[in-house]
């Protein structure tokens, strides 16, 4: 229950701590993204007004008299109308003379166009505006513009594919356009492009929807028998926001403030990621500074848009976002499970130092004991005939202690990397031979038999070699029952040490290698340390060589692997 509870606390204290991270993160991501979007709208608001002010300014030159004046307000608008650097998406835009005079501003009205004479076989194209509001009804606005902009999706020939608005009669007073009748023709598709769009397309003038005008024309105006209503800025902009733009462009004041810092695209918010960019640019891109120290140009031509930075940055806002909740939601597993592994292990490392304390205190207690009982038998001269016996059980029990303190030391040293690691060649077979000789009486009062087979050479420390088979031997001949058997085998670079005797149970497998942790649960009935293998355990790591130990036919096999 408490593990649980440690886990989930970790759990949430990282999570919470690289949430807070990742919302610092994107936060300011998304900041900085904003704000260069924001630039950039700058910047392309420059780049078009650099563009369409030189084509505008090369109109104005060819209407202009020498005193820079034009001679016919009335041929400019005829020249400017159906320019296309009118219709570009939710871009406004005005042209004012040098006295701040409004000549000419984008705006809703339908754009037509019509042949205006021909020389020969050639025709001259003519624009004009229609403004539908002069000279028709609301709902017959709506309708028309209902038509105008139908898209409907055509797969097959004879499908229709759209509605074409023919002038069928119209008159033009200077750059407006005046209609007698509007007829809507259906368009039917005829032919198609290899994506599926309709290349070809054509109708008949068969039970067309008629709209008239009932103009009388008052004014001797020229009158024309045809021309079209193209589909171009009708209906594809947001009409509210194009009215405030199109109030922008045309505000004299507004521009009168501007020049004062000609080049400077003017920013304002207008909602939450919606800016509005303001840009004056002058005749010829020239600004010429007149005595009250105010700029001054022949001609201005003011641009205005709208730009909501969301829909630029959306895509690529979702996408990180997205991403990176993903890699931190990642890196916090990751890191909380590793920081949890750290917390057990730690655990387990304080676990294991009280037992080990407890061990540690538990085998110095008992020899302690003796020493305590003998001492205390000499002092009080109690059957002084055994003084030599107490001295020599005294003495016995001291070099016990001794032992086990100079382990406990070696293994510390070990695990603390200060002892010096030597490469040289090392013969298993010879070790293994000189430590069955060390133990030959003991093997033989047991009645144990002891086999060695094969050998191998290795690159390693002589004496940590031998104090790791020693270590095998001693633990072997403790396991081994009277008349059993120890066998080692070198082959294959593989060491093994076979025991016969009791199984050791699964789950102690893998402990045994711990200080104080033997098969036996009884600790009395062993004149070991409990570090004989723990030693071993650590001279292997140094040198990272595989071990284990298993569980074989009528005993136990410990084992290492060499290359």
């Amino acid at each position: 229950m408490k593990r649980n509870k440690t886990k989930q606390t970790i759990y949430i204290r990282i999570f919470c701590a690289l949430f807070a991270t990742y919302l610092v993160l994107m936060t300011g991501f998304s900041l900085f993204l904003i704000a260069q979007e924001k630039k950039e709208g700058s910047w392309e608001l420059r780049t078009l007004a650099l563009q369409v002010n030189n084509t505008i300014g090369g109109i104005l030159q060819d209407n202009i008299d020498s005193n820079n004046q034009l001679a016919d307000i009335a041929k400019l608008k005829k020249q400017l109308v159906g320019k296309s650097f009118f219709t570009y998406l939710g871009t406004e835009v005005a042209i004012f003379s040098g006295d701040y005079n409004l000549i000419f501003n984008t705006n809703d009205n339908w754009l037509c166009s019509y042949t205006e004479y021909s020389e020969g076989s050639k025709n001259y194209t003519g624009y004009g505006y229609l403004n539908p509001k002069d000279w028709f009804k609301e709902k017959e606005i709506t309708e028309l513009e209902n038509y105008l902009n139908a898209n409907p999706k055509a797969e097959n020939p004879g499908d229709l594919s759209e509605y074409s608005l023919e002038l069928e009669g119209f008159w033009v007073d200077n750059e407006m356009i005046i209609p007698d009748k509007i007829s809507v023709v259906p368009m039917y598709a005829e032919t198609f492009d290899e994506e599926g769009s309709v290349r070809g397309s054509s109708g008949i003038h068969l039970n067309d929807i008629v709209y008239a005008s009932g103009y009388e024309n008052t004014k001797n105006l020229p009158y024309f028998e045809h021309g079209s209503i193209l589909p171009v800025n009708n209906g594809l902009r947001d009409k509210e926001q194009a009215i405030n733009l199109r109030n922008l462009v045309s505000d004299q004041e507004k521009l009168k403030e501007a020049v004062k810092q000609p080049g400077n695209v003017l920013c304002e918010r207008v909602n939450w990621l919606t800016y509005r960019y303001y840009l004056p640019q002058p005749y010829q891109n020239t600004v010429k500074v007149i005595d009250d120290q105010n700029n001054y140009s022949e001609f201005w031509t003011v641009f205005a848009r709208e730009v909501n930075l969301w829909d630029k940055c959306a895509g690529t806002l979702i996408f990180v976002w997205v991403s990176c909740w993903i890699t931190f939601v990642m890196a916090a597993l990751i890191l909380a499970a590793q920081t949890y592994k750290t917390y057990q292990k730690r655990e387990e490392l304080e676990r294991f130092r009280k037992e080990t304390t407890n061990a540690l205190a538990h085998d110095l207690k008992t020899p302690l004991s003796i020493i305590s009982g003998y001492a205390q038998n000499l002092m009080e001269n109690v059957q002084t005939e055994k003084r030599e016996h107490y001295a020599a059980s005294i003495q016995a029990n001291v070099n016990r202690m001794d032992k086990i303190i100079r382990e406990m030391l070696e293994l510390s040293r070990l695990e603390c990397d200060v002892w010096p690691i030597k490469f040289e060649e090392v013969s298993l077979g010879e070790v293994c031979a000189e430590i069955i000789e060390r133990y030959k009486q003991v093997s033989a009062e047991k009645s144990i038999l002891t086999h060695l087979e094969g050998d191998a050479v290795i690159k390693a420390d002589h004496s940590l070699m031998a104090r790791v088979i020693d270590n095998f031997f001693v633990n072997a001949l403790d396991s081994t029952p009277d008349g059993g058997t120890i066998r080692i085998s070198i082959a294959d670079n593989r060491f093994e040490f076979y025991n016969s005797g009791s199984y050791i149970p699964e789950e102690k497998l893998r402990e045994i290698w711990q200080p104080y942790r033997k098969a036996d649960a009884s600790r009395g009935n062993t004149k070991g340390t409990g570090l004989g293998l723990a030693i071993s355990r650590t001279i292997l790591e140094l040198y990272h060589f595989s071990y284990g130990a298993q569980n074989s036919d009528q005993g136990v096999i410990f084992w290492f692997e060499f290359v």
